[in-house]
């Protein structure tokens, strides 16, 4: 569990006319991560080319993009949507279709049937969409005419007449005083304006002026934005109005029965053809990736080259399930690849209830197949390093029934949400556990009680304030500093610890005495962070801080810190001047160069500031860095105080509606502390892990095993 899956590199070589069958069989399979043999060609010298896109990819891949389309224009409405209750609780019903078994496709053949329904459907579609647009105009013309009508004025009555000019349209009904004021001060009494409201912005206007004021009245309307309507010129329509309404609702009528005519005719086709052109896109689907793998292959005149990767227990299956297509006509190589070899994709293998916890792992990078899997690691640290920062009792159960609630309760919201309750489950478990070591229960504790003594006077019921199987962190403040500092060094320890197990595996002694040297200079820092508070811890009773008292006190100061923080960065200093020189020497031979003094004191300093500044100071800040543990969990607790005073407050201050409202703050301070705090916890929970911990033994940036297989929905195998 703590490497990823053990691969085998496979290299099968087939003749052309088996490929196809080959393909098919891998997909069965479902267990071999294909590859580009561009990344192996070195290897043939020259025997094979790589494969180049054939018009049958370049047919599928456009057959598949007008699949698309036509599918999306013939999709069905969205069905009702689901209550709230439907949607937490009811696991979302298999979707119940009949699939088809499926000979070989023929594309041409499935190409021909596209034409035709694409053809009847665009038509359609086409159609509709000439229609409505008509509509809608045909609509506006009415809405006009409507109005035309309310002053009882025909169609033939708008426009520039013998003497007069007369103006339709629509205006802001804030302009329409304005305009009645200018249109008479350039027309003095000869206009005449009727208007009635649309909405409540909006009126409508009719403008009657002389005809030799048309200059001075068009510059009046454009100040006004008068909209001014051109009647349409429709040969159709009567001159009348009561009659052009007659006419245009029948249009109306005529135009809506077509576009309903043209719908049914769609609903007909979705009925009988949708699910017959998902079967279509699927077999159009797995074909285009069928010819896309293709191209991952060598060739040579008659033989194909397929490259890649599948886990060291599923090598039998795979080569006979070859060996059975091709009647045992092919090679097929089977290397055991180095672990270095970093295009092996890397395959993890985690129980179900550590899964969850790769999605936090795959955040930071996907393993390399040499890396060491830190799921198993993160699923166990994770969970406890957020109940220190989050440690109650009562919030602690919460989350725990929250998590229970998203595995087993809520089915309908997916697997995702199924792997978030299960961290859900095991960092409430921590908080509850270590509530109950520091004495928290909805952030009711002994210091709390004492706070609402002695500041009011009052008392919290005994059956809610558990008293600590360990400490209370408010009132030791130091004593939480060094739990965290221990837990820090623990956590970022076993990280290099991680890492020299790597070095071993790859056979880098050098490397692996390094890193041990690391984790001695690491403890050497926490030795001096511990030394410089030892004179805090005078009189401190606590078990864990007694302890730290009795090992400070037995190690003389000055020795202490020689052996423990001045020869490890000694010697890490000695080694990477001793690496930089080797590494130099090399370069410099194959140059036929020597190194000038100013190479010495260039590897001298990097070699002061790698064991200085790259690990004495970077563990020192690391350590620390864990002191967010003790930041949120007296955050924790001394919001929690605060919601608590304000509640006894209220308890005592207001008659009768007092306990009601204290119960109220109460409840609601939870609330809060409960959203804020976890999602604060949880984010430096993953900052620990990715800053302090990866950085110490974790690569990242692994391809990961993805095998060739089609997630079959309408279609069975052929």
């Amino acid at each position: 569990m703590l490497r990823p899956v053990e691969m085998r590199e496979l290299r099968i070589v087939t003749l052309d006319e088996d490929v196809d069958r080959v393909i098919k069989r891998l997909e069965v399979l479902g267990n071999v991560h294909l590859t580009d043999v561009k990344e192996f060609l070195d290897a043939w010298e020259g025997l094979i080319e790589p494969s180049k896109a054939d018009a049958k990819l370049i047919k599928s891949s456009e057959l598949l993009a007008r699949l698309d389309s036509i599918i999306s224009i013939l999709q069905p409405a969205e069905v009702e949507k689901k209550s709230l209750k439907e949607t937490l609780f009811k696991a979302p019903e298999e979707e119940q279709i009949e699939r088809i078994k499926v000979e070989e496709p023929n594309l041409a053949e499935m190409e021909r049937e596209l034409d035709s329904l694409e053809a009847t459907v665009n038509k359609l579609i086409a159609g509709n969409e000439s229609s409505k647009e008509e509509l809608s105009n045909t609509k506006d013309i009415l809405r006009v005419l409507a109005l035309l009508d309310d002053f009882e004025i025909d169609l033939d009555f708008i426009g520039e007449k013998e003497f007069v000019i007369v103006h339709a349209g629509n205006l802001s009904s804030v302009n329409l005083e304005a305009l009645r004021s200018n249109l008479e001060a350039e027309t003095g009494e000869n206009n005449f304006i009727a208007s009635k409201a649309i909405t409540d912005e909006v009126s409508f206007a009719i403008i009657v002026t002389l005809k030799s004021d048309k200059d001075a009245v068009a510059k009046v309307l454009r100040a006004a934005d008068f909209e001014i309507w051109q009647r349409p010129p429709l040969d159709d329509i009567p001159e009348r109005t009561k009659e052009a309404i007659a006419a245009l609702k029948a249009k109306v009528a005529e135009l809506e029965s077509g576009i309903n005519d043209n719908e049914r005719e769609l609903a007909v086709i979705r009925d009988e053809r949708f699910n017959d052109l998902l079967v279509m896109h699927e077999l159009v689907q797995i074909e285009e990736n069928r010819e896309k793998a293709k191209v991952l292959f060598g060739k040579s005149a008659r033989t194909r080259v397929i490259e890649g990767w599948t886990p060291k227990e599923e090598v039998d299956r795979v080569i006979d399930g070859i060996n059975d297509e091709t009647s045992g006509f092919c090679v097929i190589d089977v290397k055991e690849p180095k672990r270095e070899d970093v295009r092996v994709p890397s395959l993890l293998n985690n129980p179900k209830i550590v899964k969850p916890f790769e999605s936090i792992v795959n955040m930071y990078g996907h393993p390399l197949y040499n890396d060491i899997d830190p799921t198993l690691i993160t699923a166990i640290m994770f969970p406890i390093l957020f109940g220190l920062m989050f440690p109650d009792i009562g919030h602690g159960m919460f989350l725990l029934a929250i998590g229970l609630a998203l595995m087993f309760a809520f089915k309908g919201l997916g697997k995702e949400i199924k792997g978030v309750g299960v961290i859900l489950v095991l960092c409430g478990f921590c908080s509850l556990i270590i509530g109950f070591l520091f004495g928290e229960f909805f952030g009711l504790s002994e210091y709390a009680h004492h706070l609402v003594h002695d500041s009011m006077g009052m008392s919290i019921p005994e059956i809610f304030v558990f008293e600590p199987l360990w400490f209370e962190p408010i009132p030791n403040v130091t004593v939480m500093f060094i739990v965290t500092m221990l837990v820090g060094t623990l956590h970022m320890g076993l990280g290099l610890l991680l890492s020299a197990i790597n070095k071993v595996s790859s056979r880098d002694m050098f490397g692996v005495l390094w890193e041990a040297v690391k984790i001695w200079c690491l403890f050497g820092t926490l030795y001096f962070l511990l030394l410089l508070l030892s004179s805090s811890l005078v009189g401190v009773d606590i078990g864990i801080a007694v302890f730290v008292v009795n090992v400070i006190s037995h190690i003389e100061p000055m020795a202490g810190l020689i052996f423990l923080v001045a020869l490890p960065v000694l010697i890490l200093f000695a080694f990477k001047v001793f690496s930089e020189l080797r590494h130099e020497k090399h370069g410099k031979a194959e140059k036929g160069e020597k190194l000038s003094g100013m190479d010495y004191i260039i590897i001298l300093i990097d070699g002061l500031i790698d064991a200085v500044l790259e690990n004495l100071f970077r563990f020192l800040a690391n350590i620390v860095s864990y002191g967010r543990i003790l930041a949120l969990a007296l955050c924790h607790a001394a919001l929690m105080e605060v919601f608590i005073l304000l509640a006894f407050m209220c308890w005592g201050s207001i008659a009768i509606i007092g306990p009601v409202i204290g119960i109220i703050i109460f409840i609601a301070g939870n609330a809060v502390v409960i959203v804020l705090e976890a999602i604060m916890a949880g984010i430096h929970t993953i900052r620990l892990h990715f800053y302090e911990w990866f950085t110490k033994f974790y690569d990242g940036g692994g391809v990961e095993f993805s095998p060739f297989r089609f997630s079959r929905t309408y279609t069975a195998r052929e």
